[in-house]
C-alpha cells in the first residue's frame, strides 16, 4: 500500500509534507520492465493519479519527483488563477531549503522541519540543497479526472484491445490514454493535440488520418486508435533496429520504455537518445542531456506504467472494479453527402445524441456551415432492426444542393464574430458592420447574424403576429445595380430584361436549382457596378487569377484601368511578363480579404491593439472577444508564382502543422515524391517552417484547389482552439538561454501557429536570448 510519511499540518487548508514517497510494489509484464530506479517515479505518478484531487498543488523535485516537499490544498491546484499563492509557497520551501543548507554547512542544530528536508538528500550536500531550491516544480492532482476516465475505459478498451491485437501490439498499450487524455476522445490540448491519443496535426496525416473542413479523425476513438498503433508499430521497429545496431543483445522489452517515450518525445527524439548515449533507457534519463528533454519526456514512461498499476489495482484505489460495457451502434455508410439537419430529421435523433457516436464530425458540420461528405460511416444508436425503413425512406430521398448562403446564421458555444464570417467565406469587417456588433464584436450564444453577401430575411414581431420582411443585400458596391421582384416575375424573365445569362443571374444570387424566387425579394444584377470583379475571377483578397491567354493590358482593360498602373502595381517587368495562376492586384479594387492578417484586424477600430493592453473586462473578468477575434487571423496562405528563366515557379511559405503530404494531398498528386525532388529534399529531411517550398503546380484550377484545402485545413484548427479554450491575454516574453518556439509551446501551453501570428517576423529565424516576442495566454472554456 502506498503511503506518506512524516506528515506535518500547517494552517487548515495545506499541508507540509516532508519526505520521500514509499516505493509502490509493482506487477509488471514481461513487455514493459520496471528498473527498481524508476520505482520512485513510479510512485510518485500513482499518487497524481489515485490519492491527489485537483485542488492539490504538489511542490517537489522535477529530477527526484518522489521527493515531495508540500502538498498544499490551493482549490485550483497549480493553475494561473492561484499563482501569488503559489509563488509565496515556492519562496518559503526555498527559504527553507537554503537555510537547511548553511546550518549543514556551519553544523548548526537543524530544526524539526529542517531534519526532514535534510533528510531528503541522503548525501546531505548543502550545496545540491541549494541547487534543488532553485528547480522547485508544481503539479496538480487528477483523482477526479482519473476517475472519469475508468469510466471511459468501461466504454472503449474492448474496441482498443481488437485494434491493438491486429497490429501484434503488447495489450498493456491499452494503459497509454490514461497517461495523454485520460481517455478523453473529446480531449484538445493548447497546444494542438486532439483526442483519446493526443495527436498533432502535423502527425495525423503520416498516420493515415482524415483532418480537414468536415472531418477530424483524431477525435473519432476507432480511427484514431488505428492510428496510435500504426505509430507505436513504426516506433518500434525504427529503434529496435537502431538499439540492435549499436549493441545486438538488447532484449525487445529493453527497447518497450523508448517506444513509449517516444509517443511523447518522437521516434527522432529517442533516437538521437539512443544514439548520444546507448539502449539502456536509465542510463540515457540520467545521461541524456537536450533543451527539448525535458521533465514530462523523462517522465512519461513512469507515468505509463503508474496508470497501468492504478487501473490494475481500481477496486484498492477508488472502490470499485471495472465493468467494460462496449458501446453498440448501427452504421450507415452515406453515398452522397448530406447536411446534419436531414440526418435529424430521417433518424430522429438530437445533436446531442449524434454527436457522442460521431466526434470526428467537425464544427463545420454541426454549425451546418458544410456537409457531411459522401463514404462517411455515420454511427446511430443501437436498435434491433437497424433502421431498415428510416434507411430505405433516407436512400429514397433526392440529393442535396451544396450547402449556399442562408442569410442569417445563429450563434453557438465557442463561435466569434471572424469565426463565423471565415468559415462562411464573407469579410469579419463586413458582418461586424452588418450587425451593428461594434468595435468589440461582441456576439452571444443564440443571437440571430446576418449574413453580408446573400439575401436575408429577419422575422418582427408585430400587432396581428409575425411579419416576413426581406432587407436587402448589403454590399461595398456604389453601383451595385438590384431589382425588386414583383408578382409574375420569374428569375430567367428578369435576366432577359437586362439582357444578362440567366443561369448567371441563378448563380449570382445563390438561387438554387429551381430558381425560386418571391414577391418582394431583391436580386443582383450580374455584370453591374463592381461585380465585374467577381465575373472576372477575383479571389477573396480581390486579386485576378491569371489565365491561358491573359495579358497584362488585356486584364487591365477587363477592369477599366490603367494598363501602366496595373503594370506598377505589381512590379512588372518591362514586357510585363505574366503566368497562369499569377495574381494580380486591380488599381482601385483594395477590399480587405476574407481571411483578415492580424495586421488588417487590428485596424479594426483599433480593437486589437485595446485587447493588448486591456486584455480582460475589469467589471467582468471574461476575456475580451477583440482577442478571441485574434484566434481567427490567418498567415498568407495563397500560392506565390516568380519567374525563372522565362517560365513561372510556384511556391508557399510552409507554415505550422503543415507536411509534403499536405501538400501532396491538396495538390491532388497523392504523394509527396514530386514534391520532395522539386525542393531537392531527402526522404530524411524534414519540413521546416518558414522555408520557402516550390509547387509541382500544372494549372490554375490546381492552384484554386491547393489554396482552398490549405485555408480549410488551417480554419478548423482555429475553430477546434475555440471550442476548447479562449485567448485571455497576450503577455511580452524575454527569450531565455535553451528557449524554443516548440519549448514556450508545451510548457506555456499554446499553438505553434498562434506564436508565429503574433511573431511573423520570426518566421525565418530563430529565437535569440534577449529578444522580446509576446507570448498567448489559453484558458479552458468552462
Amino acid at each position: 500500500m502506498l503511503c506518506l510519511c512524516a506528515v506535518t499540518m500547517v494552517g487548515t487548508n495545506s499541508t507540509h509534507a516532508h519526505h520521500l514517497l514509499a516505493d509502490t510494489e509493482l506487477n509488471c509484464s514481461e513487455d514493459f520492465p520496471c528498473p527498481e530506479a524508476l520505482h520512485g517515479r513510479v510512485t510518485f505518478w500513482a499518487h497524481v493519479f489515485f490519492k491527489w484531487g485537483r485542488s492539490k498543488a504538489i511542490f517537489h523535485d522535477p529530477d527526484v519527483p518522489e521527493r515531495v516537499y508540500s502538498v498544499v490544498d490551493t482549490g485550483k491546484g497549480c493553475s494561473n488563477s492561484v499563482k501569488s499563492r503559489l509563488n509565496r509557497e515556492r519562496k518559503r520551501i526555498k527559504t527553507a531549503l537554503y537555510n537547511t543548507a548553511n546550518k549543514l554547512e556551519s553544523s548548526a542544530p537543524l530544526s524539526k522541519e529542517e531534519q526532514h528536508l535534510a533528510s531528503l538528500f541522503p548525501d546531505k550536500d548543502p550545496n545540491q540543497l541549494r541547487r534543488k531550491s532553485e528547480k522547485i516544480r508544481c503539479q496538480t492532482g487528477i483523482r477526479e479526472s482519473f476517475m472519469k476516465g475508468l469510466a471511459r475505459f468501461n466504454r472503449y478498451s474492448y474496441m482498443v484491445d481488437n485494434i491493438l491485437a491486429q497490429y501484434n501490439l503488447p495489450p498493456d498499450i491499452r494503459y497509454l490514454p490514461f497517461v495523454e487524455s485520460t481517455y478523453n476522445p473529446r480531449a484538445y490540448s493548447k497546444a494542438g493535440a486532439a483526442g483519446m491519443w493526443q495527436i498533432m496535426p502535423s502527425t495525423a496525416r503520416t498516420l493515415g488520418l482524415q483532418l480537414d473542413a468536415t472531418i477530424d479523425e483524431r477525435l473519432d476513438p476507432e480511427a484514431a486508435t488505428h492510428g496510435a498503433a500504426r505509430y507505436l508499430t513504426e516506433s518500434r521497429t525504427s529503434l529496435t533496429k537502431l538499439a540492435h545496431k549499436i549493441d545486438p543483445s538488447v532484449l525487445d522489452s529493453e527497447i518497450s520504455p523508448f517506444v513509449i517515450t517516444s509517443y511523447n518525445y518522437g521516434v527522432n527524439g529517442m533516437r538521437r537518445a539512443i544514439k548520444r548515449v546507448n539502449p539502456d533507457y536509465m542510463e540515457v534519463l540520467e545521461k541524456y542531456r537536450s533543451p527539448s528533454f525535458r521533465t514530462a519526456v523523462k517522465n512519461f514512461y513512469a507515468s505509463f506504467l503508474a496508470a497501468r498499476h492504478v487501473v490494475k489495482n481500481t477496486e484498492r484505489y477508488f472502490g470499485r472494479e471495472l465493468a467494460p460495457r462496449p458501446v453498440k451502434v448501427v452504421t450507415v455508410v452515406l453515398s452522397n453527402s448530406t447536411s446534419v439537419d436531414r440526418i435529424k430529421q430521417v433518424f430522429g435523433f438530437s445533436e446531442e445524441e449524434l454527436r457522442p457516436l460521431n466526434l470526428g464530425l467537425t464544427r463545420f458540420i454541426w454549425n451546418g456551415w458544410r456537409m457531411i461528405p459522401a463514404g462517411y460511416k455515420l454511427r446511430l444508436p443501437y436498435r434491433d432492426d437497424e433502421y431498415i425503413d428510416e434507411i430505405a425512406y433516407f436512400k429514397s430521398l433526392p440529393r442535396e444542393n451544396p450547402m449556399s448562403e442562408s442569410g442569417t446564421y445563429i450563434v453557438r458555444k465557442g463561435d466569434t464574430a471572424c469565426g463565423v464570417a471565415s468559415a462562411l467565406q464573407v469579410n469579419c469587417r463586413d458582418l461586424i458592420s452588418a450587425n451593428r456588433l461594434g468595435k468589440r464584436a461582441l456576439i452571444r450564444i443564440g443571437q440571430k447574424l446576418i449574413i453580408p453577401g446573400g439575401l436575408f430575411a429577419l422575422d418582427q414581431s408585430g400587432s396581428g403576429g409575425v411579419e416576413r420582411t426581406v432587407i436587402q443585400r448589403i454590399t461595398s458596391s456604389r453601383n451595385q445595380q438590384t431589382y425588386r421582384v414583383i408578382k409574375g416575375d420569374t428569375a430567367c424573365g428578369i435576366a432577359r430584361k437586362y439582357s444578362v445569362s440567366c443561369r448567371e443571374l441563378i448563380r449570382f444570387n445563390n438561387l438554387g436549382r429551381k430558381a425560386v424566387i418571391q414577391v418582394g425579394q431583391s436580386l443582383r444584377i450580374p455584370g453591374t457596378g463592381n461585380d465585374r470583379r467577381e465575373l472576372a475571377r477575383l479571389d477573396e483578397g480581390n486579386r485576378y487569377l491569371v489565365v491561358k491567354g491573359d495579358s497584362a493590358c488585356r486584364i487591365a482593360s477587363r477592369f477599366n484601368v490603367d494598363c501602366n498602373e496595373l503594370i506598377r502595381l505589381n512590379n512588372l517587368n518591362r514586357k510585363a511578363t505574366i503566368f497562369p495562376g499569377q495574381r494580380i492586384r486591380i488599381p482601385g479594387f483594395e477590399a480587405p480579404q476574407t481571411n483578415e492578417t492580424v495586421t488588417e484586424l487590428a485596424q479594426l477600430d483599433k480593437a486589437i491593439a485595446e485587447a493588448v493592453s486591456q486584455q480582460v473586462d475589469t467589471l467582468t473578468g471574461v476575456a475580451r472577444p477583440e482577442l478571441n477575434n485574434l484566434l481567427d487571423t490567418m498567415p498568407d496562405l495563397s500560392v506565390r508564382v516568380s519567374q525563372t528563366g522565362g517560365a513561372p515557379v510556384y511556391s508557399i511559405i510552409a507554415m505550422a502543422e503543415e507536411t509534403l503530404g499536405h501538400y501532396a494531398d491538396w495538390l491532388g498528386i497523392g504523394y509527396a515524391g514530386p514534391v520532395r525532388k522539386l525542393n531537392s529534399m531527402s526522404i530524411k529531411t524534414s519540413l521546416s517552417i518558414g522555408r520557402k517550398i516550390k509547387l509541382p503546380i500544372d494549372s490554375v484550377e490546381q492552384i484554386s484547389r491547393f489554396e482552398r484545402k490549405r485555408i480549410e485545413f488551417h480554419q478548423i484548427l482555429n475553430e477546434e482552439l475555440k471550442e476548447n479554450y479562449q485567448l485571455v491575454e497576450i503577455r511580452s516574453h524575454v527569450v531565455n538561454k535553451g528557449d524554443t518556439v516548440w519549448n514556450l509551446a508545451t510548457e506555456v501551453g499554446f499553438p505553434v501557429s498562434l506564436f508565429y501570428r503574433l511573431n511573423p517576423d520570426l518566421l525565418h529565424i530563430s529565437l535569440v536570448p534577449g529578444q522580446q516576442v509576446l507570448i498567448p495566454i489559453l484558458r479552458e472554456r468552462a
